[in-house]
């Protein structure tokens, strides 16, 4: 019998083996999902016996490939035991058809998430941003670091690290989904030829070009998902795959800080490693990344922590809470027709249960009961929010002890809508517009110069401008002396546009080599570089290195901010 997606199960068709499914939850192109529970559960449902069933299509299951694949994710997503990782039950057989049943996360995926943010023109708080990325990272570490039963890593790569594979449940534990084409070293299935699994917009360069991968892969696609919940816009979609396949592999990432002038220059550091297209610039594990994450916000209340998040989900999202009960109670309700449970008015959510106020830079607060809301009249109870406003200025956040400057008002860009970004555009307009402002300063110097020399009736020497003073031990120069003398404006202007500066910093005297040469030690400000890639190299305290991926364009400064170690 089939049911379309988000529809109540017939009480005569709920039979499933020990199963008793209860409503249908979506379709894939692999399997249908039911959230379901035991049939031996009586009485009212509880949250522990409720699950979730995977259960293959119909017209596949006598296909080897998709039941060799279902399986193998099946088996692999057993092996995976961690708090961050949705975690599975049971694996079997019933009906002629394959099914896994796993655990039922009561939450809101990042893409619920960051859609209804972009809607209503807000920003989540960066340490919102810090506290799940942190946790993401914990679970994909633990999938990375997974082993066999004799000791030897398995090899796991997630390979679909995107924000509808993120949960962020009512305790604020974050969880990471769908480990269906995640690849473990020797894993029996087979990608056909000629494709490329993964959602587009978050796969690695490696990943596109067909090259071997490892857990580097997850930690570029999981820096693109912390881009986009600091931009809270699309970094890399495009109209279609090629263009998408093009900007991951090529195209400049605009600076986060023309979206997030707040952010701490560890964070956007720790962001520009992950997402190093080359993968030997990225951090070597998901750990280090959320590492460098958590220490770069230490000194300011720290990643927001699951009660925090929690208090999050309550206050802004409370009516994405909801669907749950009002399907185990439609489910229960014997008067209640199989009609759709997901549809219309959703129910307003009971108010929450009283939360410690969460205190100024951070700290311990108690945890948040998770039995069900007595009822009965309580005291109102106001919940601080981390989701920062839409507008200009700067914006309080009492409760958390912040003030966050904005200056670039938010827009409103629906989240997976098919239409591209605006932010690549934005970004090229902001060059072209310093660029055309550089010309014109050079151009009334030239035209002052000129009216000087006629004015003092002789031929001045010849002048060069010169770029700032190199280290003595390069072997070579890195950029030509570009002469302000030249024939006319126009060679002037394309002299100057045959370079770009280049600044960087580090809270320990570090050394910094450009392309293999050494160039010289922190603070180092406005190097010129040809415009093109290049690769920095900072060398700090104890011979410790970090290597930076830039990509310079002629005529525009590119400051990396502050290396620390």
């Amino acid at each position: 019998m089939t049911i379309p997606a988000g529809t109540l199960v017939p009480r005569d068709a709920r039979d499933f083996g020990s199963y008793q499914l209860l409503a249908k939850l979506a379709t894939g192109g692999m399997a249908e999902i039911y959230l379901a529970r035991p049939s031996r559960s009586k009485g009212e449902p509880s949250a522990e016996d409720v699950m979730v069933l995977k259960r293959i299509l119909p017209h596949l299951a006598e296909d080897d490939h998709f039941v060799t694949m279902f399986r193998d994710e099946a088996d692999l997503a057993a092996k995976l035991v961690h708090k961050n990782v949705c975690q599975v039950l049971s694996f079997g057989q019933f009906g002629g058809t394959w099914f896994i049943a796993m655990e039922y996360l009561h939450g809101v995926p990042l893409s619920r998430m960051m859609t209804r943010l972009s809607k209503g023109g807000k920003l989540l708080d960066y340490r919102v941003v810090a506290g799940i990325i942190c946790q993401a990272c914990e679970g994909l570490h633990a999938a990375h670091d997974a082993r066999d039963d004799k000791g030897a890593l398995l090899g796991v790569v997630h390979r679909d690290v995107s924000p509808p594979n993120i949960m962020v449940t009512a305790d604020g534990t974050v969880k990471l989904l769908d480990f269906g084409i995640a690849k473990a070293r020797g894993a029996n299935s087979r990608t056909r030829t000629g494709t490329v699994k993964g959602k587009n917009a978050y796969m690695s360069p490696e990943q596109i070009l067909g090259k071997p991968l490892d857990r580097r892969s997850d930690v570029f696609a999981l820096g693109v998902v912390m881009y986009e919940m600091l931009a809270i816009r699309r970094l890399f979609h495009r109209e279609s795959d090629f263009l998408t396949f093009k900007a991951i592999t090529e195209e400049p990432i605009p600076d986060i800080r023309d979206r997030r002038a707040d952010l701490p220059p560890g964070m956007r550091a720790a962001l520009l490693q992950a997402m190093a297209r080359d993968p030997i610039g990225r951090f070597d594990s998901a750990q280090s990344f959320g590492n460098a994450i958590r220490n770069s916000v230490s000194t300011l209340g720290g990643p927001a922590t699951p009660q925090e998040l929690a208090q999050l989900l309550t206050s802004d999202f409370g009516d994405e809470m909801t669907a749950r009960d009002e399907i185990l109670k439609a489910a229960d309700d014997p008067n209640v027709a199989p009609v759709s449970v997901g549809v219309g008015p959703r129910l307003k959510p009971p108010p929450p249960p009283p939360i410690a106020a969460l205190p100024a830079r951070s700290g311990e607060m108690q945890q948040a009961p998770r039995t069900r809301t007595p009822t009965g009249p309580q005291d109102p109870l106001v919940v601080p929010t981390m989701i920062v406003g839409p507008g200009t200025g700067k914006i309080s956040v009492p409760d958390l002890g912040l003030v966050l400057d904005l200056s670039a008002n938010v827009g409103a860009d629906a989240w997976m809508a098919d239409g591209g970004t605006n932010l690549l555009a934005q970004h090229r307009w902001k060059s072209l517009r310093n660029t055309l402002i550089a010309v014109a300063v050079l151009a009334l110097v030239v035209v002052g110069i000129f009216f000087v020399v006629n004015s003092g009736g002789g031929e001045p020497p010849v002048q060069h401008v010169v770029a700032p003073a190199i280290d003595a031990a390069v072997k070579k120069p890195i950029v030509d002396e570009i002469p302000i003398d030249a024939p006319d404006d126009r060679d002037t202007i394309v002299a100057l546009s045959k370079y770009g500066f280049f600044s960087i910093t580090a809270t320990a005297t570090s050394t910094v080599f450009v392309d293999d040469q050494r160039i010289g030690q922190t603070p180092l400000t406005r190097l010129p570089l040809k415009p093109g890639p290049h690769t920095v190299k900072v060398v700090g305290p104890k011979n410790k290195s970090k290597i930076v991926k830039v990509n310079i364009i002629g005529g525009r400064d590119d400051d990396e901010g502050t290396i620390e170690w």
